[in-house]
Protein backbone atom coordinates (compact mmCIF):
# COMPACT_ATOMS: atom_id res chain seq x y z
CA UNK A 1 0.00 0.00 0.00
CA UNK A 2 2.74 2.26 0.80
CA UNK A 3 4.57 1.56 -2.42
CA UNK A 4 1.46 2.37 -4.19
CA UNK A 5 0.90 6.23 -2.33
CA UNK A 6 4.82 6.70 -2.69
CA UNK A 7 4.01 5.90 -6.67
CA UNK A 8 0.98 7.99 -7.03
CA UNK A 9 2.85 11.37 -5.18
CA UNK A 10 5.99 10.97 -7.26
CA UNK A 11 4.12 10.55 -10.07
CA UNK A 12 2.07 13.98 -9.40
CA UNK A 13 4.98 15.50 -8.41
CA UNK A 14 6.70 14.57 -11.91
CA UNK A 15 3.84 15.74 -13.45
CA UNK A 16 3.65 18.67 -12.12
CA UNK A 17 7.55 19.54 -12.90
CA UNK A 18 6.80 18.43 -16.27
CA UNK A 19 3.90 20.91 -16.84
CA UNK A 20 5.98 23.52 -15.31
CA UNK A 21 8.89 23.49 -17.17
CA UNK A 22 6.90 23.12 -20.44
CA UNK A 23 4.88 26.30 -19.34
CA UNK A 24 7.44 28.35 -19.05
CA UNK A 25 10.00 27.13 -22.08
CA UNK A 26 6.52 27.91 -23.87
CA UNK A 27 6.26 31.30 -23.30
CA UNK A 28 9.43 32.68 -22.74
CA UNK A 29 9.44 34.27 -25.80
CA UNK A 30 5.95 36.19 -24.85
CA UNK A 31 7.35 37.09 -21.16
CA UNK A 32 10.49 38.25 -22.81
CA UNK A 33 8.37 41.06 -25.48
CA UNK A 34 6.21 41.85 -22.33
CA UNK A 35 9.33 42.75 -19.81
CA UNK A 36 10.56 44.79 -22.95
CA UNK A 37 10.40 48.86 -23.58
CA UNK A 38 7.12 48.85 -25.69
CA UNK A 39 5.42 45.42 -24.12
CA UNK A 40 2.09 47.22 -25.47
CA UNK A 41 3.19 46.51 -29.05
CA UNK A 42 4.52 43.02 -27.80
CA UNK A 43 1.55 41.55 -29.94
CA UNK A 44 2.49 43.05 -33.13
CA UNK A 45 5.84 41.37 -32.99
CA UNK A 46 4.40 38.46 -32.62
CA UNK A 47 1.24 38.29 -34.59
CA UNK A 48 3.42 39.99 -37.93
CA UNK A 49 6.79 37.66 -37.47
CA UNK A 50 8.63 40.92 -37.21
CA UNK A 51 12.00 41.15 -37.21
CA UNK A 52 14.21 43.31 -34.06
CA UNK A 53 15.13 45.75 -36.49
CA UNK A 54 11.55 45.79 -38.24
CA UNK A 55 10.07 45.63 -33.90
CA UNK A 56 12.73 48.73 -33.19
CA UNK A 57 11.42 51.14 -36.13
CA UNK A 58 7.62 50.51 -35.33
CA UNK A 59 8.42 50.79 -31.92
CA UNK A 60 9.87 54.49 -32.41
CA UNK A 61 7.37 55.91 -34.58
CA UNK A 62 5.10 54.37 -31.88
CA UNK A 63 7.16 56.23 -29.25
CA UNK A 64 6.58 59.46 -31.80
CA UNK A 65 2.63 58.85 -32.51
CA UNK A 66 1.65 57.83 -28.77
CA UNK A 67 2.31 62.06 -27.60
CA UNK A 68 0.09 63.41 -30.67
CA UNK A 69 -2.65 60.91 -29.89
CA UNK A 70 -2.80 61.06 -26.16
CA UNK A 71 -3.21 64.97 -27.20
CA UNK A 72 -6.18 64.98 -29.68
CA UNK A 73 -7.52 62.46 -27.33
CA UNK A 74 -7.64 65.14 -24.48
CA UNK A 75 -8.84 67.70 -26.89
CA UNK A 76 -11.79 65.52 -28.00
CA UNK A 77 -12.63 64.85 -24.38
CA UNK A 78 -12.76 68.32 -23.78
CA UNK A 79 -14.78 68.72 -26.41
CA UNK A 80 -17.20 66.17 -25.42
CA UNK A 81 -17.83 67.59 -21.99
CA UNK A 82 -18.57 71.08 -23.65
CA UNK A 83 -21.26 69.31 -25.46
CA UNK A 84 -22.92 67.35 -22.84
CA UNK A 85 -22.94 70.85 -21.06
CA UNK A 86 -24.75 72.02 -24.13
CA UNK A 87 -27.45 68.95 -24.85
CA UNK A 88 -27.73 68.73 -21.35
CA UNK A 89 -30.34 71.59 -20.56
CA UNK A 90 -31.47 71.25 -24.65
CA UNK A 91 -35.01 70.78 -25.60
CA UNK A 92 -33.95 71.76 -28.63
CA UNK A 93 -31.21 72.28 -31.72
CA UNK A 94 -29.65 74.84 -31.41
CA UNK A 95 -26.60 76.87 -33.39
CA UNK A 96 -24.16 76.27 -30.49
CA UNK A 97 -25.25 72.88 -30.49
CA UNK A 98 -25.01 72.76 -34.49
CA UNK A 99 -21.63 74.16 -33.90
CA UNK A 100 -20.52 72.13 -31.53
CA UNK A 101 -21.20 69.27 -33.65
CA UNK A 102 -19.80 70.63 -36.76
CA UNK A 103 -16.63 71.00 -34.57
CA UNK A 104 -17.07 66.97 -33.13
CA UNK A 105 -17.41 66.04 -36.66
CA UNK A 106 -13.92 67.72 -37.49
CA UNK A 107 -11.80 66.84 -34.42
CA UNK A 108 -13.02 63.05 -35.29
CA UNK A 109 -11.69 63.49 -38.99
CA UNK A 110 -8.59 64.92 -37.92
CA UNK A 111 -8.14 61.82 -35.64
CA UNK A 112 -8.75 59.42 -38.24
CA UNK A 113 -6.50 61.04 -40.18
CA UNK A 114 -3.59 60.81 -38.27
CA UNK A 115 -4.32 57.40 -37.39
CA UNK A 116 -4.62 56.40 -40.63
CA UNK A 117 -1.00 58.04 -41.59
CA UNK A 118 0.55 56.21 -38.41
CA UNK A 119 -1.07 52.93 -39.38
CA UNK A 120 0.29 53.32 -43.18
CA UNK A 121 4.05 54.05 -41.41
CA UNK A 122 3.66 51.46 -39.78
CA UNK A 123 2.74 48.91 -42.18
CA UNK A 124 5.82 50.17 -44.13
CA UNK A 125 8.38 49.22 -41.46
CA UNK A 126 7.03 45.86 -42.04
CA UNK A 127 7.82 43.28 -44.54
CA UNK A 128 5.39 43.98 -47.78
CA UNK A 129 2.76 40.88 -47.01
CA UNK A 130 2.98 41.23 -43.18
CA UNK A 131 2.01 45.05 -44.43
CA UNK A 132 -0.55 44.48 -46.16
CA UNK A 133 -2.19 42.24 -43.55
CA UNK A 134 -1.78 44.65 -41.00
CA UNK A 135 -3.45 47.19 -42.87
CA UNK A 136 -6.08 44.79 -43.75
CA UNK A 137 -6.59 44.31 -40.22
CA UNK A 138 -6.68 47.69 -39.24
CA UNK A 139 -9.61 48.90 -41.44
CA UNK A 140 -11.35 46.15 -40.16
CA UNK A 141 -11.23 47.02 -36.78
CA UNK A 142 -10.86 50.31 -36.90
CA UNK A 143 -12.80 52.23 -39.66
CA UNK A 144 -15.87 50.18 -38.99
CA UNK A 145 -18.55 50.53 -41.31
CA UNK A 146 -21.32 50.41 -38.88
CA UNK A 147 -19.23 52.58 -36.08
CA UNK A 148 -19.23 49.73 -34.52
CA UNK A 149 -22.90 49.50 -33.30
CA UNK A 150 -24.73 46.35 -33.77
CA UNK A 151 -26.38 45.36 -37.39
CA UNK A 152 -29.94 44.32 -37.53
CA UNK A 153 -30.97 43.18 -40.80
Amino acid sequence: MKKGVLILVLGLVAAVAAYGCIYFVCTSSARTLQQGDTPELAWLKEEFNLSDADFKRVSELHAVYLPQCRDKCREIDAHNVKLQTLLSGATNMTPEIAAALTESARMRSECQTMMLRHFFQVSQMMPPEQGRRYLSWVKAKVFLPDFGMPNEK
